[in-house]
């Protein structure tokens, strides 16, 4: 799968993948907003497994942003299950040298696009760790409504933070 937007793509991972995954995964300052999962220091070996991972259990659902040169972040959605089958979490992440660029700002409406058309998805979620305020203007950005607050629900980094709660409806959705 590939969908190109400007000079940039959402594409499938490659083999090729895992070295730029840990040039541009390996930094506190992408991992700190992340999950544990996504480990920090990010080695070759977590990449090789990650990029196995996704080829074996959501390739449909998991991808790579990337130039015309290599993998620079990545984007994906979790689909929920039982009474939330309706409903997928999306998160992504990019490399710290392609901040400020708006290149999440525009993938984000692009893979919307694709979940909604692509599966039967009525909800897109997304949480986002206290401190993170460039994801939040991603989201809003993008239609994503604030619903709620999770006070001290994460343990990151030694301590406990926030963790905000975005949604975006089906029938919200303009591209």
């Amino acid at each position: 799968m590939e969908i190109s937007f400007g000079k940039y793509c959402i594409r499938s991972f490659k083999e090729k993948d895992a070295d730029s995954i840990v040039k541009h995964a390996n930094n506190r300052e992408v991992s700190k907003y992340m999950r544990d999962s996504f480990p920090y220091p990010y080695i070759k070996e977590n990449s090789v497994q990650w990029i196995d991972f996704v080829k074996k259990n959501y390739s449909t659902l998991f991808f790579a942003l990337a130039d015309e040169t290599e993998l620079i972040g990545g984007i994906g959605a979790v689909p929920q299950t039982d009474v939330h089958r309706f409903s997928a979490e999306v998160g992504f992440w990019l490399g710290q040298s392609h901040w400020n660029k708006r290149i999440i700002t525009i993938a984000l409406p692009v893979f919307c696009n694709y979940l909604f058309t692509k599966f039967d998805f009525n909800r897109l979620t997304a949480n986002v760790f206290e401190g993170n305020e460039a994801s939040k203007k991603v989201l809003e950005k993008n239609g994503f409504v604030l619903e709620g607050t999770q006070r001290k629900n994460v343990f990151k980094e030694n301590k406990f933070v926030d963790n905000y709660i975005y949604a975006l409806l089906k029938e919200d959705f303009k591209i």
